[in-house]
């Protein structure tokens, strides 16, 4: 959840009785009284901590995500059958001419300033095996880069790239890079990111921001506790990132940097083309809102999301969510008819971006996942609130989807992806995905 303070900070660690008048009245408003049930029995200490966190949180914001998505989260709220999505540009089907414009209309736009590249960088090494963020994960190529630094040099190779092309200076072409942290990696990363001078990078085009948060509720929305004194609360997806945009103030940073249009990817993508001239031509000459690069399946069960239509919408549907005679259901021609995956690699322009940050905000239904919760009373159940970043597709007046370029190492699977979700007993992290980077970096 952005961080919105409800009252001025209080001083020297007191709690005064107005102060906390004022916020149990708040608390009680907004049903959530249950908060302050051991306030009695907290120190001066605990009551000051308590009381910070609950500045941070907009209770009401949170009344609202509850009534919408309670009474159908965004994963059920649209019960029609989805049909297949058709209209994407294959690579294979475009001529070395066509591809080449859009290149070159790609570097045009990154050489005039109009584009920046946005990264997820929320994600741990955990199921990796690594103690630290994703994106200062080693994959263990010769040289012993980390994805950061892989994702920041190349980067830097498509402003040489751009400022070659227009005929431009070098230190003219500035592409800025957005990274979305979160709680659990925001420390890491920004010191990594001193540590190593920003990869060659001006520190003024890199702009961190955090990931948004959200309270873990009950079913019927009551605020989970962590501990006494403190509230449990998660990450809200990456679909958080819109109000993140939004709340700390990158939008209104790009829109005062000129910027129009962000390629956006996931840190643990190690094959990524960040900014991809080709695709993001592709997507500024069309006008498009809103853009993926997208997939062939690999085989008709792979869990993955797809690209469906309901309705007049385009969205992603998700594997556990498609019927499997939906997921393996073929064409007269042999293919899959439900085949295009969604693998996190987008095209926004900033007009959408704002549209959809707007948007959300006053009707945005998001995802329940219900797990276990820690609380003050032991692991309970409980809801962790999630948007999904796909969850914007169906705003979008103009999509377009590119199919990435293909590679054969396990059977037609892309060149510009390969992420590492984690690691196998063992066996440890290098397989499949782990392998075809190593073999393709």
């Amino acid at each position: 959840m952005v961080k919105r303070k409800l009252e001025e900070p209080l001083d020297e660690g007191k709690v005064d009785t107005a102060a906390y008048g004022a916020l149990k009245s708040k608390l009680e408003r907004c049903n959530q009284g249950h908060i302050l049930d051991a306030w009695p029995s907290l120190t001066v200490a605990e009551k000051k901590t308590l009381t910070e966190q609950l500045q941070e949180i907009d209770l009401e914001r949170l009344q609202g995500i509850c009534a919408r998505s309670f009474g159908g989260s965004a994963s059920s709220a649209n019960e029609e059958v989805p049909e297949p999505y058709t209209d994407i540009c294959k690579i294979p089907d475009v001529t070395e001419e066509q591809r080449m414009h859009w290149k070159n209309v790609g570097l045009k736009v990154a050489s005039e300033g109009k584009l920046a590249v946005i990264l997820l960088a929320g994600g741990q090494g955990t199921r990796l095996g690594y103690d630290g963020p994703k994106g200062c994960f080693d994959i263990q190529l010769p040289s012993h880069k980390v994805l950061y630094q892989i994702q920041a040099e190349r980067l830097l190779a498509l402003q040489r790239m751009a400022a070659k092309a227009t005929g431009k200076a070098e230190s003219d072409v500035v592409i800025p890079w957005y990274i979305m942290y979160s709680k659990f990696t925001d420390v890491k990363t920004l010191a990594y990111f001193k540590e190593m001078n920003y990869f060659g990078l001006r520190e003024d085009q890199v702009r961190f921001f955090a990931q948004g948060v959200l309270p873990c509720v009950t079913k019927e929305g009551g605020v989970i506790m962590e501990t006494a004194c403190s509230v449990a609360q998660s990450p809200d997806g990456n679909g958080g990132l819109y109000s993140a945009l939004q709340y700390t103030g990158c939008l209104a940073d790009m829109e005062a940097r000129g910027v129009e249009c962000v390629d956006c990817y996931c840190v643990d993508n190690a094959l990524v083309r960040p900014g991809d001239p080709l695709f993001v031509g592709h997507c500024y000459e069309r006008e498009t809102e809103c853009g993926a690069r997208v997939v062939s399946k690999a085989y008709p069960e792979e869990r993955v999301g797809v690209f469906a239509v309901r309705g007049d919408a385009v969205e992603v549907v998700e594997y556990s969510e498609l019927d499997p005679k939906l997921a393996t259901a073929r064409g007269s021609g042999g293919e899959l008819l439900f085949n295009w995956s969604n693998v996190c690699m987008h095209y926004f322009s900033v007009p959408f971006l704002k549209r959809v940050a707007a948007a959300f905000e006053l009707s945005g239904q998001y995802h329940l996942a219900n797990k276990k919760i820690p609380s003050v009373d032991g692991k309970v159940d409980g809801i962790k609130l999630e948007m999904f970043i796909f969850d914007s597709f169906k705003l979008a007046k103009k999509i377009s989807l590119l199919e990435v370029l293909l590679c054969a190492p396990r059977g037609p699977r892309l060149l510009e992806h390969a992420s590492f979700p984690h690691a196998l007993p063992g066996v440890g992290w290098l397989a499949d995905s782990g392998r075809t980077a190593q073999l393709n970096s």
